[in-house]
Protein backbone atom coordinates (compact mmCIF):
# COMPACT_ATOMS: atom_id res chain seq x y z
CA UNK A 1 0.00 0.00 0.00
CA UNK A 2 1.35 3.61 -0.33
CA UNK A 3 2.75 5.74 2.50
CA UNK A 4 2.20 8.98 3.30
CA UNK A 5 3.07 11.96 0.52
CA UNK A 6 4.29 14.11 3.38
CA UNK A 7 7.76 14.87 3.67
CA UNK A 8 9.46 11.61 4.13
CA UNK A 9 12.19 13.50 6.31
CA UNK A 10 9.81 14.87 8.45
CA UNK A 11 10.17 13.49 12.38
CA UNK A 12 6.75 11.31 12.84
CA UNK A 13 5.17 10.79 16.19
CA UNK A 14 4.18 7.07 17.73
CA UNK A 15 1.43 6.62 19.99
CA UNK A 16 1.98 3.52 22.41
CA UNK A 17 -1.68 2.18 23.67
CA UNK A 18 -2.63 -0.36 26.57
CA UNK A 19 -5.98 -0.59 28.16
CA UNK A 20 -3.87 -1.95 31.10
CA UNK A 21 -1.98 0.95 33.18
CA UNK A 22 0.75 -1.28 34.49
CA UNK A 23 1.34 -2.49 30.94
CA UNK A 24 2.17 0.95 29.90
CA UNK A 25 4.18 1.61 32.92
CA UNK A 26 6.45 -1.40 32.01
CA UNK A 27 6.66 -0.49 28.52
CA UNK A 28 7.87 3.56 29.46
CA UNK A 29 10.39 1.62 31.84
CA UNK A 30 11.77 -0.85 28.61
CA UNK A 31 11.89 1.94 26.29
CA UNK A 32 13.92 4.19 29.34
CA UNK A 33 16.56 0.97 29.01
CA UNK A 34 16.46 0.63 25.37
CA UNK A 35 19.69 2.92 24.36
CA UNK A 36 17.28 4.53 21.87
CA UNK A 37 18.36 8.38 21.64
CA UNK A 38 15.77 11.06 23.89
CA UNK A 39 14.96 12.31 20.06
CA UNK A 40 13.84 9.19 19.60
CA UNK A 41 11.64 8.65 22.54
CA UNK A 42 10.57 12.09 23.38
CA UNK A 43 8.58 11.71 20.07
CA UNK A 44 6.12 8.69 22.27
CA UNK A 45 3.17 9.11 23.46
CA UNK A 46 1.03 6.60 25.76
CA UNK A 47 -2.56 6.25 26.31
CA UNK A 48 -4.45 3.88 27.90
CA UNK A 49 -7.55 3.72 25.61
CA UNK A 50 -9.72 0.57 25.42
CA UNK A 51 -8.12 0.11 21.77
CA UNK A 52 -11.86 -1.05 20.30
CA UNK A 53 -13.52 3.05 21.16
CA UNK A 54 -9.60 4.21 20.74
CA UNK A 55 -10.32 8.02 20.04
CA UNK A 56 -9.77 10.08 16.72
CA UNK A 57 -6.93 12.23 17.24
CA UNK A 58 -8.17 15.86 18.21
CA UNK A 59 -6.10 17.58 15.04
CA UNK A 60 -8.40 15.52 13.09
CA UNK A 61 -5.19 14.14 11.61
CA UNK A 62 -4.97 9.91 10.65
CA UNK A 63 -2.41 7.76 11.49
CA UNK A 64 0.11 6.42 8.78
CA UNK A 65 0.78 3.27 10.27
CA UNK A 66 -1.06 1.17 13.14
CA UNK A 67 -0.32 -2.39 14.42
CA UNK A 68 -2.90 -3.97 16.50
CA UNK A 69 -1.20 -6.31 18.87
CA UNK A 70 -4.57 -7.60 19.83
CA UNK A 71 -5.31 -9.77 23.19
CA UNK A 72 -5.34 -13.18 22.39
CA UNK A 73 -5.20 -16.48 23.85
CA UNK A 74 -0.81 -17.33 23.29
CA UNK A 75 -1.30 -20.58 22.26
CA UNK A 76 1.55 -19.76 19.83
CA UNK A 77 3.43 -18.98 22.60
CA UNK A 78 3.29 -22.49 24.76
CA UNK A 79 6.96 -23.35 23.51
CA UNK A 80 8.38 -20.45 25.83
CA UNK A 81 5.33 -20.64 28.31
CA UNK A 82 4.48 -24.23 28.94
CA UNK A 83 1.92 -23.24 32.11
CA UNK A 84 -0.70 -21.49 29.03
CA UNK A 85 -1.35 -25.80 27.79
CA UNK A 86 -2.57 -26.47 31.17
CA UNK A 87 -4.82 -23.29 31.22
CA UNK A 88 -5.79 -23.86 27.24
CA UNK A 89 -9.58 -23.93 26.74
CA UNK A 90 -11.17 -23.62 22.85
CA UNK A 91 -13.75 -21.06 24.43
CA UNK A 92 -10.76 -19.01 25.24
CA UNK A 93 -9.94 -18.10 21.58
CA UNK A 94 -13.66 -18.36 20.93
CA UNK A 95 -14.38 -15.65 23.34
CA UNK A 96 -11.32 -13.39 21.83
CA UNK A 97 -12.73 -13.10 18.73
CA UNK A 98 -15.54 -10.49 18.63
CA UNK A 99 -12.90 -8.12 20.46
CA UNK A 100 -10.34 -8.73 18.29
CA UNK A 101 -12.91 -7.71 15.52
CA UNK A 102 -13.35 -4.70 17.02
CA UNK A 103 -9.72 -3.48 17.76
CA UNK A 104 -8.87 -4.29 14.00
CA UNK A 105 -12.23 -2.55 12.61
CA UNK A 106 -11.20 0.67 15.03
CA UNK A 107 -7.74 0.78 13.44
CA UNK A 108 -9.11 0.73 9.70
CA UNK A 109 -11.22 3.58 10.70
CA UNK A 110 -8.11 5.43 12.19
CA UNK A 111 -5.63 4.91 9.26
CA UNK A 112 -5.49 7.30 6.53
CA UNK A 113 -6.06 6.18 2.70
CA UNK A 114 -2.90 4.56 1.92
CA UNK A 115 -1.88 3.83 5.19
CA UNK A 116 -0.83 0.44 6.68
CA UNK A 117 -2.81 -1.40 9.24
CA UNK A 118 -0.65 -4.67 10.43
CA UNK A 119 -3.11 -7.02 12.62
CA UNK A 120 -0.96 -9.56 15.31
CA UNK A 121 -1.50 -12.49 17.58
CA UNK A 122 0.05 -14.77 19.63
CA UNK A 123 -1.91 -17.41 18.33
CA UNK A 124 -1.80 -20.27 15.79
CA UNK A 125 -5.73 -20.38 15.99
CA UNK A 126 -7.69 -19.63 12.94
CA UNK A 127 -10.40 -18.34 14.95
CA UNK A 128 -8.27 -15.25 16.11
CA UNK A 129 -6.29 -14.94 13.52
CA UNK A 130 -7.96 -15.84 9.32
CA UNK A 131 -11.22 -15.98 10.71
CA UNK A 132 -11.02 -11.89 12.19
CA UNK A 133 -8.75 -11.05 9.39
CA UNK A 134 -11.22 -12.48 6.68
CA UNK A 135 -14.24 -10.94 8.43
CA UNK A 136 -12.83 -7.29 8.93
CA UNK A 137 -11.57 -7.50 5.42
CA UNK A 138 -15.36 -8.37 3.97
CA UNK A 139 -16.76 -5.71 6.60
CA UNK A 140 -14.51 -2.90 5.49
CA UNK A 141 -15.34 -3.65 1.92
CA UNK A 142 -19.16 -3.60 2.05
CA UNK A 143 -20.05 -7.43 2.09
CA UNK A 144 -20.94 -7.78 5.70
CA UNK A 145 -23.56 -5.38 7.79
CA UNK A 146 -23.70 -4.90 11.23
CA UNK A 147 -25.05 -8.18 11.61
CA UNK A 148 -22.39 -10.17 9.77
CA UNK A 149 -25.19 -11.17 6.65
CA UNK A 150 -24.18 -10.48 3.08
CA UNK A 151 -25.41 -7.43 1.50
CA UNK A 152 -24.12 -6.02 -1.64
CA UNK A 153 -20.28 -4.49 -1.85
CA UNK A 154 -21.58 -0.68 -2.74
CA UNK A 155 -18.08 0.93 -2.29
CA UNK A 156 -15.88 -2.23 -2.79
CA UNK A 157 -11.70 -1.91 -2.59
CA UNK A 158 -11.52 0.06 0.38
CA UNK A 159 -9.13 -2.20 1.99
CA UNK A 160 -6.42 -4.81 0.75
CA UNK A 161 -4.72 -7.32 2.18
CA UNK A 162 -1.32 -7.18 0.94
CA UNK A 163 1.62 -9.54 1.51
CA UNK A 164 4.69 -8.55 3.32
CA UNK A 165 7.97 -8.19 1.30
CA UNK A 166 10.93 -10.53 1.00
CA UNK A 167 12.67 -7.37 0.92
CA UNK A 168 11.51 -6.09 4.00
CA UNK A 169 12.16 -8.57 6.48
CA UNK A 170 14.33 -11.03 4.61
CA UNK A 171 15.17 -13.37 7.41
CA UNK A 172 11.18 -13.38 9.08
CA UNK A 173 9.68 -17.38 8.25
CA UNK A 174 6.14 -17.40 6.94
CA UNK A 175 3.88 -19.86 5.97
CA UNK A 176 0.44 -19.00 4.22
CA UNK A 177 -2.64 -18.72 5.81
CA UNK A 178 -5.17 -21.55 6.03
CA UNK A 179 -8.66 -20.82 4.08
CA UNK A 180 -10.86 -24.32 5.77
CA UNK A 181 -11.06 -24.84 9.37
CA UNK A 182 -13.55 -25.90 12.10
CA UNK A 183 -14.44 -24.68 15.37
CA UNK A 184 -14.07 -26.37 18.54
CA UNK A 185 -15.62 -26.17 21.70
CA UNK A 186 -15.82 -28.88 24.85
CA UNK A 187 -18.93 -30.54 25.30
CA UNK A 188 -20.91 -29.44 28.34
CA UNK A 189 -21.94 -32.38 30.06
CA UNK A 190 -23.38 -32.17 33.79
CA UNK A 191 -23.61 -35.67 34.18
CA UNK A 192 -24.16 -37.47 38.11
CA UNK A 193 -20.72 -39.54 38.90
CA UNK A 194 -21.66 -43.25 40.36
CA UNK A 195 -18.12 -42.70 41.29
CA UNK A 196 -14.69 -41.28 41.92
CA UNK A 197 -13.29 -43.16 38.52
CA UNK A 198 -16.06 -41.93 36.62
CA UNK A 199 -15.35 -38.33 37.83
CA UNK A 200 -11.44 -38.30 37.17
CA UNK A 201 -12.74 -39.76 33.38
CA UNK A 202 -15.36 -37.09 32.80
CA UNK A 203 -12.16 -34.33 34.07
CA UNK A 204 -11.16 -34.86 30.39
CA UNK A 205 -13.25 -32.90 28.57
CA UNK A 206 -14.56 -34.08 24.87
CA UNK A 207 -13.75 -31.43 22.40
CA UNK A 208 -16.72 -30.74 19.33
CA UNK A 209 -15.86 -29.82 16.36
CA UNK A 210 -18.49 -27.65 14.42
CA UNK A 211 -17.84 -27.70 10.52
CA UNK A 212 -20.50 -24.62 10.56
CA UNK A 213 -22.42 -21.82 12.53
CA UNK A 214 -25.71 -23.41 11.72
CA UNK A 215 -24.27 -26.72 13.43
CA UNK A 216 -23.18 -24.66 16.30
CA UNK A 217 -26.30 -22.95 17.25
CA UNK A 218 -28.56 -25.81 17.79
CA UNK A 219 -26.01 -27.05 19.99
CA UNK A 220 -26.42 -23.44 21.57
CA UNK A 221 -22.89 -22.85 21.42
CA UNK A 222 -21.35 -19.89 23.56
CA UNK A 223 -19.53 -17.38 21.56
CA UNK A 224 -20.66 -18.23 18.38
CA UNK A 225 -20.79 -16.04 15.36
CA UNK A 226 -21.12 -16.35 12.19
CA UNK A 227 -17.49 -14.74 11.63
CA UNK A 228 -15.48 -17.44 13.05
CA UNK A 229 -15.95 -20.02 10.17
CA UNK A 230 -14.78 -19.82 6.96
CA UNK A 231 -16.25 -17.24 4.23
CA UNK A 232 -18.23 -18.31 1.80
CA UNK A 233 -16.18 -19.30 -1.43
CA UNK A 234 -16.83 -17.12 -4.46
Amino acid sequence: AKKRRNNPGRPGRMVANDIHPLRIDSLKDAISRSGLSATLTDRIVYTNYDASAFPTPKSGKLFDCIIADVPCSGDGTIRKDPRILSGWMPSIGNSLHAVQKKILKRALQLVKVGGVVVYSTCSLNPIEDEAVVSSVLSWANGYYNSTDTAVDDKDGGNVELIELSNIMLPTMKRSPGVTDWRVANYVDEKSSYQNDEDKLADDVPEMQWYRSYEEAKIDRFTHAVNSMWPPPAT
